[in-house]
């Protein structure tokens, strides 16, 4: 009877003091904060009693770092700006039970990862503490990877390619491929969502820049512009395929001519003489430019030229050849320059008016003003 008494006493016992073990109550739930923001992480402890309470960053392949005990904070680094600690940790208590709540500041995204709470408990081996895990995901905005995405792709007509887009981020950003001109992709979509944009059987005209944009919802968004340049021959149009200007008055003439191709095409410009081709240089004749401003009515990769003929002469009246060419072929326009009788252009000079009009009208103007004042007398 006294062994069954002592057994009962011994279990009352242990039952007791397993009764005033600290236990870690709640979950720790998940943090999700933007970078450069501030996470808190909550432990509930009930029965702390004398035991400590541990935060603890959990490292993979490397040990762990301990952040606090209880309400003092272990971590050797610990910057303060505006007078907030990197790391601090708040108390709250409620009947039994005891808050620590990690509190982490202008967060980085390496301090992302799992927290650990543990209540240390005297003379137990450490194996045996109450502990939960916590996790702190930092989001941060989308940024392009240079390295692994494309910036200029060179392509031949009727070939297949791919543009790369490359973008990091926390959460993965959704990445989004468009034309910046508004055109619809080669596909005939508007929009192709997917880090690669494959371009299948390309033409001329899907040339020009596209743009890469990768968003996670974490502000800004990253954008990136590519380049897609397709080999073909020389194209050109003229601007006015007749150009008409008066001669011997030292008037001029302009023609020009608009050419495009990849790569740039040189240009020429020749005239025809005698049955013949003759070039044009640029001299105190003619004047040869290439337009640098106002591309307002210009096309991907097109270039505006132009030729200055100065002081149309009877011989001036002949064709005008524009001939351009790059290593896939030639192109050229035709420009006729023909003669009229009063100057063209919108650098023609005003006439002075004449002197006997001059005269005659004022003339006309006293004898009204005369007539006007005899009448008003009469009456």
């Amino acid at each position: 009877m006294k062994w069954v008494l002592f057994v009962c006493f011994i279990s009352a016992s242990l039952i007791s003091v397993n009764a005033q073990d600290p236990e870690i109550v709640d979950e720790i739930w998940p943090e999700v904060k933007p970078i450069g923001r501030t996470a808190r992480l909550n432990c509930t402890v009930a029965n702390k009693l004398t035991h400590v309470v541990i935060w603890t960053l959990k490292k993979d392949g490397q040990a762990d770092e301990v952040i606090s005990r209880d309400e003092s904070i272990y971590i050797s680094i610990n910057p303060s700006i505006g007078g907030l600690k990197k790391y601090e940790v708040e108390k709250r208590k409620t009947e039994d039970r005891e808050t620590y709540m990690l509190i982490i500041r202008r967060l980085r995204e390496s301090d992302a990862g799992r927290y650990e709470c543990s209540v240390k408990i005297q003379a137990v081996d450490h194996t045996k503490y109450p502990r939960k895990l916590g996790s702190l995901t930092v989001q941060v905005a989308p940024t392009i990877r240079p390295g692994d995405t494309s910036t200029i792709l060179q392509v031949d007509p009727g070939s297949n390619a791919t543009l790369n887009c490359a973008a990091a981020g926390i959460p993965a950003p959704n990445i989004t491929w468009v034309r910046s001109d508004g055109k619809n992709l080669p596909s005939g979509s508007a929009q192709s969502r997917g880090a690669e944009l494959k371009l299948v059987n390309v033409q001329v005209e899907h040339a020009g820049v596209y743009r890469c944009v990768a968003d996670n919802s974490i502000k800004p968004p990253a954008h990136h512009l590519a380049q897609v340049l397709i080999f073909y021959a020389p194209l050109s149009r003229t601007v006015q395929d007749s150009v008409g200007q008066a001669q011997n008055r030292r008037f001029s003439a302009k023609l020009e001519c608009i050419v495009q191709g990849y790569p740039e095409p040189s240009v020429k410009w020749k005239r025809l003489v005698n049955g013949g081709l003759q070039d044009v240089n640029d001299n105190d004749k003619f004047e040869i430019n290439k337009q640098t401003t106002d591309n307002q009515n210009l096309y991907s990769r097109e270039q505006w030229y132009t030729l200055k003929v100065k002081t149309v002469q009877a011989n001036d009246y002949v064709d005008y050849f524009c001939m351009s060419e790059n290593p896939y072929g030639t192109s050229q326009s035709t420009i006729r320059l023909f003669e009229t009788t009063e100057c063209q252009g919108p650098n023609c000079p005003s006439l002075a008016a004449d002197a006997n009009t001059i005269t005659i009208s004022s003339a006309i103007v006293v004898a009204i003003t005369l007539i006007s004042i005899f009448i008003s007398m009469q009456f």
